[in-house]
């Protein structure tokens, strides 16, 4: 047995025809699994030019090798071979020029696509040559009767695109390991032809040649591995940048739009602000106006401080939408509260519409007044403004178990069951486009929920209109929120003011003095501390949070390190009481802390209350 393996062994290896049509075919099988490979990878449609290019070169080295193989199979018989496919006859011609050209197909594919993937333009001259280098490879296949020549004449346009190729390739800085692998195969595929050329031409008196051709399709299969293999590589680097650069864009895209968005809700934010400031500012400068020509300042000066109140407090429930702040309480009448935000309506929107407020029985809660004006005036407003002339709004209080309620009746529409979650969103509205901006509630619910209340919306009576009904619990800090009289006092005391603001600097000074304080004045900690005699000789000190350089959290960290007992004389100041540093530092600081702009009278009851042993007062 053995000895006939050995003996049909030899036979195969003698018949070198057997062996490269064995060549060729495998070599063929390879070059359609690329191709597959290929189509597969064209379907998901983001692929570049150049994939499209040398996915073309690979369909005709597939469709020439096929034509060639079985031609050759045709023509292949050790016994007796078939007459019709021997060279020379029309079959054996025709299949060689479709070789022949399909391979200057594959030629001119493989260019293309090395211009492409090196990001450059193929050559005009490419696009003009490719029709007479077609020609110049397939006409000499019916006046030449074997496929070595022919060989031969493939062998310079195979060398000449792959170095024309390489040399394109190496232009570009491109050097991941897709790349580096089709350079290799390029350079593999110029070797080889010259190679392949060089047996053609030779293998008629060097024997030993013909058997080296023979081989060529093992060593093109090789190169045809690493050539696709370069490719498929090069493929994902260049879709895995793709993605990489697409991923970039949608983030880009993303800031673009959230930057947008931050524009457009910091317009409707101005806009807001500017429509619940420019009510009470009206009031302000038309009982200013009112001053100037003689009016009665008494009454005048009250409802242009109330208003001015009002703006601050506007403000400062704005800050409330940014999260938790400090909201300083006072025990304060209900029936007072509500109408002093009636006044401050005008008595043009407030006759519009029948305005009732009911009995509240000496009710009293420890809220943030200015607060809790907001949003009653929200409140009221927006029933107002959806009840009919002929409709009626109601304002009522009562004392409830979980607190004090206070609930605001209309008789306009109401509100469908599936917006009243949404109605108390930043910026969501129900009006039209121009006439609301959507802040309102949501100040509104803010207020309420630093209050630790709740706010909900129910159908009104006989389920016509809405009810809006506000529960503000107990204070769980009522000795804090007592206010006491500006206590009189029979000494000269001392207050010194740090702040970065001249006017506010003024401002205190004026108050103080006209109360029979003395006061020093320093920009910044640091200059106050430069002054450490006035500083530590000053019976209270009245210091901002937010300055340049130590600021007032920085004098509280100093202090509570060097010296307590200095510490026990200091208030402090701040006109954003809602900002996280701020509500931080509220926590721990354990002295009192006011709001900008200040209440003169409790700011003066503050600083007289805050050094105890040191104040002297008379009744």
């Amino acid at each position: 047995m053995l000895v006939r393996l050995a003996v049909a062994s030899m036979f195969l290896l003698q018949r070198i025809d057997f062996i490269a049509l064995l060549g060729l075919m495998v070599q063929t099988f390879v070059a359609w699994v690329f191709v597959a490979i290929f189509a597969s990878l064209r379907k998901r449609g983001t692929m570049s030019q150049a994939f499209d290019a040398f996915y073309f070169a690979f369909i005709a080295l597939s469709a020439s090798l096929t034509i060639v193989s079985v031609r050759f199979f045709q023509a292949f018989d050790v016994a007796e071979p078939r007459s019709f496919w021997v060279d020379g006859g029309w079959p054996a011609m025709l299949s060689y020029a479709t070789y022949q050209a399909l391979k200057g197909v594959f030629a001119v594919q493989l260019l293309r696509g090395a211009h492409l993937l090196a990001g450059r333009t193929p050559p005009a001259s490419l696009a003009l040559a490719w029709r007479p280098l077609l020609l110049v490879m397939a006409v000499p296949a019916f006046f030449i009767d074997s496929v070595t020549p022919l060989l031969a004449l493939q062998a310079p346009v195979i060398v000449g695109a792959a170095l024309w190729a390489l040399r394109t390739l190496a232009r570009s800085r491109s050097d991941h390991s897709g790349w580096r692998v089709v350079r290799w195969a390029l350079i593999g595929l110029a070797a080889s032809w010259t190679v392949h050329g060089v047996s053609a031409l030779t293998s008629d008196f060097l024997p030993g040649m013909s058997k080296l051709l023979a081989l060529n399709s093992f060593i093109d299969l090789a190169v045809q591995i690493l050539l696709g293999s370069g490719l498929i590589i090069s493929v994902m680097h260049e879709d895995h940048r793709r993605v990489l650069l697409a991923e970039q864009e949608r983030e880009q895209l993303r800031r673009t739009l959230e930057r947008d968005d931050r524009l457009r809700a910091l317009g409707t934010l101005v806009s807001g602000v500017a429509h619940e400031l420019n009510n009470p500012l009206t009031v302000i400068l038309g009982y200013a106006d009112e001053l100037s020509h003689g009016a009665s300042s008494e009454q005048a000066a009250r409802i242009v401080g109330e208003q001015a109140e009002r703006c601050r407090g506007i403000v400062r429930s704005l800050s409330a939408l940014a999260g938790p702040a400090v909201h300083p309480r006072r025990e304060l009448e209900v029936q007072e509260l509500v109408e002093r935000v009636v006044r401050g309506l005008g008595p043009d929107l407030a006759a519009e519409r029948r305005l009732v407020i009911e009995p509240m029985g000496g009710l009293r809660m420890h809220v943030d007044r200015i607060g809790m004006e907001q949003v009653l005036t929200n409140l009221i407003v927006n029933a107002l403004h959806v009840t009919p002339h002929s409709g009626r709004v109601t304002i009522a209080a009562s004392a409830t178990a979980r607190g004090v309620e206070l609930t605001v009746t209309d008789q306009g529409p109401g509100v469908p069951s599936d917006l009243r979650a949404r109605l108390f969103e930043p910026f969501f509205t129900t009006k039209e486009p121009g006439k609301g901006t959507g802040l309102g509630l949501s100040i509104a619910h803010a207020v309420v929920r630093g209050h630790g209340g709740t706010i909900l919306i129910e159908d009104g009576p006989k389920r016509v209109g809405a009810c809006f009904r506000v529960v503000i619990p107990p204070a769980t800090d009522v000795g804090l929120a007592q206010r006491e009289p500006t206590p009189q006092l029979s000494v000269v005391r001392s207050l010194f003011v740090i702040d970065d603001d001249e006017s506010v600097r003024s401002v205190v000074r004026l108050h103080a003095e006209r109360r029979g304080w003395k006061v020093r004045e320093a920009e910044s900690v640091e200059a106050a501390l430069a002054q450490r005699e006035r500083f530590d000789g000053a019976d209270v000190v009245l210091c901002d949070l937010r300055m340049p350089g130590l600021g007032g959290i920085g004098l509280f960290e100093r202090l509570e390190r060097e010296d307590p007992a200095a510490l026990a004389r200091v208030v402090f100041a701040s006109g954003d009481l809602a900002s996280p540093e701020v509500v931080q530092f509220a926590r721990h600081c354990r002295r009192p802390l006011l709001h900008k702009p200040f209440d003169f009278d409790e700011l003066f009851t503050t600083l007289g209350r805050s050094s105890p042993s040191r104040v002297v007062a008379s009744s």
